[in-house]
């Protein structure tokens, strides 16, 4: 007889003692979940049909904590249409825009909370059985995940129109509307935020009791070249090559999308090495970075 599950779990070696404990969360919560602490992505995508469970599930839930081949494949099994396959995306992980539907609200949260996942998973199965959405084989969910991976035979390459200059255009464009959106409402917590827009600065400030306690003039160009944004903090007289960092425009053959590669030297207040943000994803960053500096002024 062929076993049934709410959902079947696979998760990356160095998620296994965290997995584990929204695993038993979830348990507690009375799904039935099918679990094996071998079951990693790397076991899931080297098994075949008959070295699989004879099981059926509600869901395939893939813990994705960084993007890999395997987890790839999942996402373009969900951008595809898979309604069997509900990736749980932990933490802050970054994953290309090209691999999300923009139609589909995707499980996030920590693998510190696993209540709230918990909660968030228990929410899709109920909304699954109450549209009467039936259990599907796990041999046959996971060969669709493998199956939507792309052939490997013809090298990615930049698109021909893709362009620098256009996504530095957007960037500074979408940086300009977000600053303007978020601004005022810094009122309700004592600050006075003010924006200029022109054609190669925008300047952000922000204030309390007249006194100016966040400065950002993120700019056309800089150091990295005439194609990047930079980013300078606090106030400056206008000369001088000053950055806190900058963020140049590149297409990732990978992922088959323009992203912003940021070389932070202290805008984002994480340095490291250069990393790969979406244009939403680098506002986020930057609007954190205010509310950290923000608090520390009234800490």
């Amino acid at each position: 007889m062929v076993s049934e599950y709410d959902v079947a779990v696979s998760f990356g070696e160095e998620q296994r003692s965290a997995v584990e404990e929204v695993v038993e969360a979830f348990r507690q919560r009375g799904l039935t979940v099918l679990h094996g602490s071998e079951q990693t992505h790397e076991w899931w995508s080297h098994k075949e049909g008959g070295d699989l469970p004879d099981a059926r599930v509600r869901f395939f839930v893939p813990f994705v904590s960084a993007v890999d081949d395997f987890t790839t494949a999942v996402l373009r099994a969900v951008k595809a249409g898979d309604e069997h396959v509900l990736p749980v995306l932990l933490d802050d992980v970054t994953v290309p825009p090209a691999l999300l539907h923009p139609h589909v609200t995707y499980v996030r949260g920590r693998a510190d909370r696993p209540d709230q996942l918990t909660e968030s998973l228990v929410a899709r199965i109920e909304a699954a059985e109450a549209i009467g959405r039936d259990r599907a084989r796990v041999t046959e969910v996971v060969a669709a995940v493998k199956g939507s991976a792309p052939a490997q035979d013809a090298e990615p390459v930049v698109p021909a129109d893709f362009s620098r200059y256009t996504e530095q255009d957007a960037t500074l464009r979408y940086l300009g509307e977000q600053f303007a959106a978020a601004l005022p409402g810094l009122q309700r917590h004592g600050f006075v935020g003010t924006l200029h827009v022109g054609d190669t600065r925008i300047a952000v400030r922000v204030e309390r009791a007249g006194d100016t306690v966040y400065a950002l003039d993120v700019q056309r160009g800089g150091i990295g070249g005439d194609e990047t944004v930079n980013f300078v903090v606090g106030r400056h007289d206008g000369t001088g090559a000053l950055t806190n960092g900058w963020a140049r425009p590149v297409y990732d053959t990978r992922v088959g999308a323009a992203v912003l590669e940021v070389h932070d030297f202290s805008v984002l207040g994480s340095g490291g090495a250069p990393r790969a943000y979406r244009r939403e994803e680098l506002f986020t960053a930057l609007w954190r970075r205010i509310d950290e500096v923000l608090a520390s002024t009234v800490g």
